[in-house]
């Protein structure tokens, strides 16, 4: 562990690039213009469907603490929405990527993902990324149903595409995170 630099707080403080780009993605910070198109979105992947926790406060969704549009370097077109959002005083923050299925191809989903946990581990005083996914894009983490690393399982709870889907938590450790 000679390469590691550990703080007075024993975090990993080796410095992490918030990368934008990646081979086939860029991550274009998204606007209040944009949320009419983030909600399109949205819509069109079917998360809308997801029940709402028991005790949700009711009244507008939370300000994300960072926002971008998913952007196809090829082409210049909107792929769609990667979210950072619900920072909290644990060191915790959320992440959510919404790309448009018509839109997404193989891999870019995995791009913008990791773009994103990224940028959250470089911007943001944060030990932990926590994300969400169904078996749609588990893969896309380099997952399957039964992986150790999934923490939670929501059984049959986003229903899109035809069908019910389990909604698999997992999270990305800072210290997984500058090891790879």
């Amino acid at each position: 562990m000679n390469d590691v630099n550990h703080g007075n707080d024993g975090r990993d403080n080796r410095i992490i690039y918030p990368e934008t780009s990646s081979r086939r993605v860029l991550l274009r910070p998204a606007t209040a213009a944009d949320q009419a198109d983030f909600f399109r979105t949205v819509l069109r992947t079917g998360v809308e469907s997801v029940r709402l926790p028991v005790g949700r406060p009711q009244g507008p969704p939370p300000r994300p603490d960072a926002a971008f549009q998913v952007v196809n370097k090829a082409d210049g077109r909107v792929l769609g929405f990667s979210l950072l959002f619900g920072l909290d005083q644990a060191g915790h923050i959320r992440c959510g990527t919404y790309l448009d299925p018509e839109l997404n191809r193989l891999g870019t989903g995995s791009e913008a993902i990791g773009l994103t946990i990224n940028y959250a581990f470089a911007m943001f005083n944060v030990d932990r990324v926590i994300t969400e996914t169904t078996e749609a894009s588990l893969d896309s983490f380099g997952m399957r149903p039964d992986d150790s690393r999934i923490l939670s399982t929501l059984n049959d709870h986003l229903y899109f595409r035809g069908r019910y889907w389990n909604l698999y938590g997992f999270q990305v450790e800072r210290s997984e995170w500058v090891a790879d």
